[in-house]
């Protein structure tokens, strides 16, 4: 009975549709309806039910009242899945968006954001408005900075295999100049740490070596700092200059008709800033071996650093900068010097009867008030350190008098002695081309003070002496630098 029922009902509602009319009962499950039949649905009225008559219930009491299937609702059923499309395509959109924003910035607004590729007539004209290294040592600047990492592998016949990296700062002003370097030599793997800075100022001079420093004090000092500085070849770091100025060289060799396989293109500044800049490159062959130098160029058309290697296993890289030079921190920290000059003994001297003429390091003057001329011993530690004492000391000053100042000096006999200070212009001043006598009677013995030496001590009893500008030990790998960098070669091939 009850089945019987149950098809009646689904008999009953064959071609019945669903209350959004896009499907119809066909007595076995809901099929989209046809448009004809949504139609007669809208045309259809449904029967008006009257108020407060009871309606007749289909199903009388007691039978199985079981739900005929549910119609699907469109709106229910599809609408995760256009959900779903309209986040894909919005995800899609977006990504397709970003790639032709990036494809857009990449290869349109990027390149037109580079400086334009130089010419040869451009890298020239651009060189002849960067400071040349005649002007820059001459302090002709109020700010200018060079810094130099060059790195070089090779086969020493005495040191063997080995890399250096260097990394040296040369900074100017119009008043100072500043060298700061750092080396590291690897031998066989071990590396060698090196440093060294150089201050110089018309009022000073300063050095640190290891972690030890001194700062020698003046009155005055003759000329440019940078002058002195940098073009003393004894000082460490200072064969790095010319590095800074082979492009004056290579305007030079193009101006002159040399072929150095120029080109030009736009590329960002190979240091950590990647500053957008135009490069000019030239490779030739250099002494059998292949040299390509690349200098870059901002889009004020500024030179900002140089790269450049070979194919012996040096790099090179080069950054200047306008950078202001101030003073190094530790300077005025350094503990005081003795005074920096050397003295040239006369030919004619012995060990009783001595002059020295006196030369200044650095072109300085240091005030005569509270020098010594003195007599001292010197010796050797184990450590390699130079052990200086006193003997004798007199006023430099008092020995200004012609008739000099008398002591008795114990030597393997005692002497007297006589000392002299013979001044030149400027006047009371220790300068160039001054002179310390000293006369000591023999009393037979030539050579009673022969353990001795003759010589200028500041108010603190420290001996004056000329201050080394390198390590000893160090220099042939500075020679090594200056060779395998390719400096002379490069400036041979220009000139």
């Amino acid at each position: 009975m009850k089945i019987h029922i149950e098809s009646q009902r689904a008999t009953a509602m064959v071609g019945e549709l669903s209350p959004d009319g896009n499907y119809m009962w066909d007595g076995y499950q809901w099929i989209a309806a046809q448009p004809q039949a949504a139609v007669a649905s809208v045309v259809q009225q449904p029967a008006v039910q009257q108020p407060f008559m009871a309606q007749p219930d289909p199903f009388a009491s007691g039978l199985d009242s079981t739900p005929l299937p549910l119609a699907p609702d469109a709106s229910e059923a599809g609408g995760g899945k256009a959900t779903l499309r309209l986040a894909v395509i919005g995800l899609v959109g977006s990504l397709l968006l970003a790639g032709v924003g990036f494809a857009s910035y990449e290869f349109v607004i990027d390149p037109w954001l580079d400086p334009d590729p130089y010419t040869e007539d451009k890298f020239v004209s651009s060189v002849g408005d960067t400071l040349t290294q005649e002007q820059v040592v001459s302090g002709e600047t109020d700010g200018w900075s060079c810094r130099v990492e060059l790195e070089i592998s090779t086969n020493d016949e005495i040191f063997g295999e080995m890399d250096i990296d260097l990394d040296t700062k040369m900074s100017v002003n119009r008043d100072a100049a500043l060298i700061e370097t750092d080396m590291t030599i690897r031998t066989g793997g071990f590396p060698i740490p090196v440093s060294g800075d150089f201050w110089l100022s018309q009022e000073e001079f300063a050095m640190r070596s290891m972690d030890e420093s001194q700062r020698t004090v003046f009155e005055s000092m003759d000329g440019e700092p940078a002058t002195v500085l940098l073009t003393d070849s004894d000082t460490m770091g200072s064969e790095s200059i010319s590095f800074c100025f082979l492009h004056h060289m290579a305007a030079t060799s193009l101006d002159n008709g040399e072929d150095l396989d120029f080109t030009s293109s736009a590329e960002r500044f190979p240091n950590d800033d990647g500053e957008r800049a135009v490069k000019v490159s030239m490779e030739q062959d250099v002494e059998g071996g292949i040299m390509s130098i690349s200098w870059f160029f901002d889009a004020e058309d500024n030179l900002i650093g140089a790269k450049a290697t070979n194919d012996t296993g040096m790099e090179l890289l080069m950054t200047i900068t306008n950078e202001k030079l101030s003073k190094p921190s530790w300077v005025d920290s350094a503990p005081s010097g003795p005074f920096a000059l050397y003295l040239d003994e006369d030919i004619w001297t012995n060990e009783t009867h001595r002059t020295m003429t006196i030369e200044p390091q650095f072109n300085a003057t240091y005030k005569l008030e509270g020098a010594q001329i003195v007599l001292y011993s010197e010796e050797t530690d184990a450590e390699g350190n130079d052990i200086m004492t006193l003997l004798s000391k007199v006023s430099a000053t008092e020995a200004l008098d012609s008739s000099g100042i008398s002591i008795s000096v114990e030597g393997d006999s005692l002497s007297n002695c006589t000392f002299f200070y013979n001044d030149t212009e400027p006047m009371l001043e220790i300068s160039y081309g001054d002179t310390i006598r000293m006369e000591c009677e023999d009393n037979g013995d030539f050579n009673q003070l022969r353990d001795y030496e003759f010589g200028l001590a500041n108010a603190n009893d420290q001996i004056a002496q000329e201050m080394d500008l390198e390590m000893p030990w160090v220099s042939p790998f500075m020679t090594i630098i200056s060779i395998l960098g390719a400096v002379l070669l490069i400036r041979k091939r220009f000139e």
